[in-house]
């Protein structure tokens, strides 16, 4: 019978268990690092398409109080005249000041 003192298989196979317990550990951390990381993904999604909704439901009412009928509803309302003739200041030079 042979003895060879680095060699000692029960020492080896306590080492090559720990390596795959800890391992093991780090795998299932990073799969439930990426699972909640997936839960938080769908939130934000979720939160991107509620937000985009209501962008578009801003847009529209942003959209319908600019509008003519809405505008001059809103004048008659101010008791505003509207105006016919309009008189523009022309001014015919190029230079307007000098240094």
């Amino acid at each position: 019978m042979l003895k060879i003192k680095f060699l000692n298989l029960k020492i080896i196979n306590k080492i090559i268990f720990l390596i795959i317990i800890i391992f093991g550990v780090f795998y299932l951390a990073g799969v439930n690092d990426l699972t909640v990381k997936g839960f938080k993904q769908g939130e934000l999604r979720e939160k991107n398409k509620q937000l985009s909704k209501e962008n578009e439901n801003m847009e529209l009412t942003i959209m319908s109080l600019g509008s003519f009928s809405n505008i001059n509803s809103r004048i008659k309302d101010l008791k505003m005249v509207a105006t016919n003739n309009i008189d523009y200041i022309e001014v015919n030079a190029t230079i307007v000041a000098r240094k």
